[in-house]
């Protein structure tokens, strides 16, 4: 065995690691992501489903304790939504980002959840300007808060994945969406569909359809986005 050269030009450490190499595809196809997805779901459903019931099982908690003090005044409703909002926002934006990991092939396990509680205010912050923005939009005749409603849909995990601002996720996601927009409205009509066949059968095939919602959502994430080393 020789010895390495000490006069070999030093190598870059800025390539993707091979389990996270991917291809950004910005005119992606609604089949051809599913069809991605799908693979992918393989050996990912414990991760996911792991990780849904740890929000369902926090969000009764949190909610539960209201259910007992009563919702009589306009301020306890107020304080409960917020505090609802503080705790389950974050776990939402980290089920997100575990469709956005599995797209890239980078590890996941359920209690990734749990981790962008340090992003909790920009979190809610952000969701609460969606909802004001999209109630607004909706009415004005409707139609504006369908568009904001499909435009802003990747804005929780710009804001996360990317570190963005804001206001610069919610711009960068409906920027970005409205280039694509129908194709993005036609995407949520196909989930929309596959989760009420899912519902029929006794809710069985919500198995299969959750898990593959999830990692759909990623994979037009990254097509769109591109997804960081450290995600």
């Amino acid at each position: 065995m020789t010895d390495a050269n000490p006069y070999q030009t030093p190598q870059s450490n800025l390539q993707e690691p091979q389990a996270v190499q991917y291809n950004v595809n910005p005119n992606w196809d609604i089949g051809d992501v599913f069809r991605e997805a799908w693979q992918l779901t393989s050996g990912y459903k414990a991760t996911i489903w792991g990780a849904l019931l740890i929000y369902i099982g926090i969000s009764i908690a949190v909610s539960l304790p209201f259910e007992f003090i009563g919702k009589d005044s306009l301020i306890m409703i107020l304080i409960s939504q917020i505090v609802i909002g503080l705790v389950t926002y974050p776990l939402y934006a980290g089920i997100t980002l575990l469709g956005i990991k599995r797209s890239v092939g980078a590890a996941t396990n359920a209690f990734m959840v749990f981790d962008y509680y340090a992003k909790i205010i920009p979190i809610f912050l952000l969701y609460v300007s969606m909802v004001v923005l999209m109630l607004i939009g909706f009415v004005l005749l409707i139609i504006p808060g369908i568009y904001l409603a499909v435009a802003y849909s990747m804005a929780i995990p710009l804001l996360v994945e990317k570190n963005m601002g804001i206001w610069e996720a919610l711009e960068t996601s409906r920027k970005t969406i409205h280039k694509c927009w129908f194709r993005m409205f036609g995407l949520y009509v196909v989930i929309m569909v596959l989760i009420i066949l899912a519902l029929l059968p006794l809710g069985i095939g919500l198995i299969w359809a959750v898990p593959l919602v999830n990692v759909v959502m990623g994979v037009v994430y990254r097509n769109l986005f591109s997804v960081g080393q450290n995600v």
